[in-house]
């Protein structure tokens, strides 16, 4: 049985001892760390902090306002329907028993409905910060978004390499963590693709995404 005040002075030691403030022979920096988004991969090369997914508000309550600003920060976005097909598909590879209904797995539709829908199920939706939408992340307490770079998953390489020449990591990016591809349209008809495009309205309009 988990005690809550343990479990947050566990977490507050945690996050001192391995913050998700980086230090780098450059500039120090913080990567946050959306998930279904490949930030394993980056992860796999900078370092898991105690915790690797922090909100940026979370972050800069861990680090500071100061060290946020003077920190290099950087993310990656991911086409929303495109993620929500991942997460999905994540769920169900690591946790099929939650993910199991009548001895089923629980259809994609019925998925939806209960995650991004009016009415949560629990059992789909025990992580709500894994369904945010993707700015809601990256804002900071002025909601304002104040990221150096923001990759895309869709050139997710050529983006890590410019954030790893600008720090000068000397790093290259591995691809850890994946899915069997699939396209994501497929999984999708009209009433779950408005629902995503309803739930990511302001993630489709700040990166430009379609269907």
């Amino acid at each position: 049985m988990r005690i809550p005040i343990i479990e947050e002075i566990k977490n507050a030691i945690g996050l001192r001892i391995n913050s998700p403030l980086h230090k780098g022979s450059k500039q120090d920096y913080i990567f946050i760390h959306i998930n279904k988004t490949a930030g394993t991969s980056v992860v796999d090369i900078i370092g898991k902090p105690f915790r690797k997914h922090l909100t940026a508000k979370e972050v800069i309550k861990v680090v500071g306002k100061k060290k946020w600003k003077n920190a290099y920060k950087f993310t990656v976005v991911r086409n929303p329907w495109d993620k929500v097909v991942s997460h999905y598909k994540h769920n169900i590879k690591v946790n099929p028993k939650r993910m199991t209904e009548n001895n089923e797995v629980v259809t994609f539709k019925k998925w939806i409905h209960s995650t991004l829908g009016e009415t949560k199920i629990k059992k789909y939706y025990n992580r709500p910060q894994h369904f945010l939408p993707q700015v809601d992340w990256l804002k900071n307490h002025d909601g304002i978004i104040d990221m150096d770079k923001i990759i895309r998953f869709e050139n997710l390489n050529q983006g890590f390499n410019e954030v790893s020449e600008a720090l000068e990591l000397g790093q290259k990016l591995p691809h850890l963590n994946k899915t069997r591809k699939t396209t994501y349209s497929d999984f999708y008809d009209k009433e779950t693709r408005q629902i995503v495009a309803d739930w990511f309205h302001e993630d489709i309009q700040k990166f430009g995404y379609e269907f």
